[in-house]
């Protein structure tokens, strides 16, 4: 009789111990994105800005909060995110390198049990234009700037003819 109630107690005791370590995980969470979230583009940086709330109530405002993103060749990266405005509130920058479908996830590995897997991002190509010295204004502006001069110096000289015509005609 003393050997089950020492078995029992045992087992009681490791079930306590195991739900214990469940309990002080924290549970878990939801991860809203924020409406305005942009297209992200093939290697430009995109800010993307989420909310965390514990069992889908509590703002989550500290912790280490990690955005995982996965692209189409099996690529994974990892980007940090950081607390900003209200409670709860988190923005990571992310640079995925490729176009196509990314998986992505939010996690949480100290404080919570989360890992919520949000829609896929479709990632764009990068932009056509080419990008010279980290910005095309200079060129474009340059390019501008040609041509307004370039028609000043048509306009001056077919001035000139006609006021020489005009001129030599009595």
């Amino acid at each position: 009789m003393r050997q089950r109630l020492s078995l029992a107690s045992a087992i009681a005791s490791a079930a306590l111990l195991l739900s214990a370590g469940a309990a002080l995980a924290g549970g878990w969470a939801t991860v809203t994105l924020d409406p305005e979230t942009a297209k992200p583009t093939a290697g430009e940086t995109t800010t993307v800005g989420f909310t965390v709330l514990q069992h889908g109530k509590t703002p989550v405002g500290q912790g280490n909060v990690i955005v995982n993103a996965t692209g189409p060749d099996g690529q994974v990266l990892a980007f940090r995110a950081r607390a900003e405005g209200k409670a709860g509130h988190w923005v990571v920058d992310m640079t995925l390198p490729a176009a196509g479908t990314w998986a992505w996830s939010v996690t949480m590995p100290e404080q919570l049990e989360v890992s919520t897997h949000l829609e896929p991002l479709q990632v764009s190509g990068a932009s056509s234009i080419a990008v010279i010295g980290g910005s095309t204004l200079p060129i474009l502006l340059t390019v501008a700037a040609g041509l307004v001069l370039a028609l000043v110096f048509l306009l001056r000289g077919g001035m000139r003819t006609i006021a020489s015509r005009a001129v030599q005609r009595p």
